[in-house]
């Protein structure tokens, strides 16, 4: 696989290549190839510190000219590069595309790679379900706080992030459009959707956005409220999706984290849209809710043994395909009927 990053690179051939620390504004990028070693290893490769257009361009080009059609993943909150490399992997298997990563510093360390005020130092730093735990009754503990505080770092780490994203997605868009061969799909996932939703104010990221087949915020942890004002910024070629689950605990517990910003509501475009939804004939939400959907509902698209609806939906969006395809009735591709003007299906009665 090949893993982009705005982390600092370093002289490693395992998952230590990708440090916690970044250079906040920077456009500076990393790449390395990533291969698994052993059960639960990674070897990680040709490490670029540094990329320039050319670097990337010879990297990506022989991807899209490859036997299958390319899906580039943003991965959301407390993902280390190991636990993005493993996920990336698992959405390979699955669906039987190949991969692009970005890894971005997610896990809420400082730009410098060290831990913040009020955060506990951990040997296991968890992952991005561990927002799950936060309710408002114990938002104020000690344990809690210190989640809560790693999870506004991310959150400011995406902010201070967008510029190296943005070049990512351009280098991404002129690879595309110079190998004309396999389509893209980008899949944006919880924090990692507002992360995307961030770089829109750049003007490339829309342009770049513009050469996808499918654009999918998975689970976004972003604000429902006014989600029209933004999403109309991403137009890709075919459709745009966005999933959602009222029973995410994670999103959840996001929205309770976020209360100590002192916004107002906070509920989360991944729990649930509102009737207030952006209404174009490419855009369709997807509920997921009273589905199988795996621990914390939040990583739904990506678990063993999903159901054969599930795996058959995702797996055409992620190969660049329309999830309903000409005379095809959703009863048929979802399972269940969904809303009468096509703008939302479903997965199971909501």
């Amino acid at each position: 696989m090949l893993i982009f990053t705005n982390r600092t690179m370093q002289a490693s051939s395992d998952e230590s290549a990708f440090g916690a620390g970044f250079s906040q504004g920077s456009e500076i990028l990393g790449m390395a190839t990533v291969a698994r070693k052993g059960k639960k290893g990674w070897s990680v490769a040709d490490i670029d510190s540094d990329v320039n257009d050319a670097d990337s361009k010879q990297a990506l080009v022989p991807i899209f000219q490859g036997a299958a059609p390319v899906l580039i993943y943003i991965h959301g909150f407390n993902n280390t590069p190991a636990k993005c490399f493993e996920r990336c992997l698992k959405l390979e298997s699955l669906y039987g595309v190949q991969v692009v990563g970005f890894s971005w510093p997610s896990e809420g360390f400082q730009a410098d790679g060290t831990l913040g005020p009020g955060v506990i130092p951990s040997a296991d730093s968890g992952d991005e379900n561990d927002l799950s735990a936060v309710n408002a009754g114990n938002r104020r503990e000690s344990p809690i706080q210190s989640m809560i505080h790693r999870y506004h770092q991310a959150v400011l780490n995406g902010k201070n992030s967008v510029d190296a994203l943005a070049r990512f997605l351009r280098m991404v868009a002129a690879a595309r459009l110079d190998a004309n061969a396999q389509p893209f799909t980008l899949a944006a996932h919880s924090l990692g959707a507002q992360f995307l939703q961030y770089s829109l104010d750049i003007p490339v990221v829309a342009e770049s956005l513009a050469t996808a087949r499918n654009v999918a915020l998975l689970a976004p942890c972003v604000r429902a409220s006014d989600h029209r004002n933004w999403i109309g910024k991403i137009r890709p070629l075919s459709q745009l999706f966005v999933t959602f689950n009222k029973g995410d605990s994670v999103l959840a517990g996001a929205a309770v984290a976020d209360l100590d910003l002192g916004s107002n509501s906070q509920l989360k475009l991944g729990t649930d849209p509102t009737p207030d939804r952006f209404r174009e004939s490419y855009m369709r939400y997807i509920s997921c809710t009273n589905a199988m959907n795996g621990f914390g509902g939040h990583g739904y698209f990506a678990q063993d043994k999903m159901p054969k609806h599930m795996q058959t939906v995702f797996g055409r969006i992620f190969s660049s395909k329309r999830d309903l395809e000409a005379g095809e009735i959703d009863r048929k591709i979802y399972g269940i009927k969904g809303d009468e003007d096509g703008l939302t299906c479903y997965f199971n009665a909501p």
